[in-house]
């Protein structure tokens, strides 16, 4: 987590994990984005999760261009695509 004058600004989390994966998900408030946190609060979620899982997982979607650009950023290596199914 960032934290400006006692609130959180950027905060990474793991909206999905289990006994050997977690998955990232960032939020950074409207008025601090830009400002390369989000790439420094998934860095240190990183650090932290790495510790106890063995597979760690950035998702986000290709209309998404602010995650994607966090994950250029980290130099993450793109897995797939998740595909859908509308009826």
């Amino acid at each position: 987590m960032a934290v400006h004058d006692n609130s959180p600004v950027s905060i990474c989390h793991s909206p999905a994990s289990n006994d050997t994966a977690a998955e990232a998900g960032i939020w950074t408030r409207a008025d601090f984005r830009g400002r390369r946190l989000a790439p420094a609060v998934v860095a240190a979620w990183s650090r932290r999760e790495r510790r106890n899982k063995e597979v760690l997982l950035y998702s986000t979607t290709a209309a998404n261009h602010a995650s994607r650009s966090v994950a250029r950023t980290l130099g993450l290596t793109p897995l797939g695509r998740i595909w859908t199914v509308r009826t």
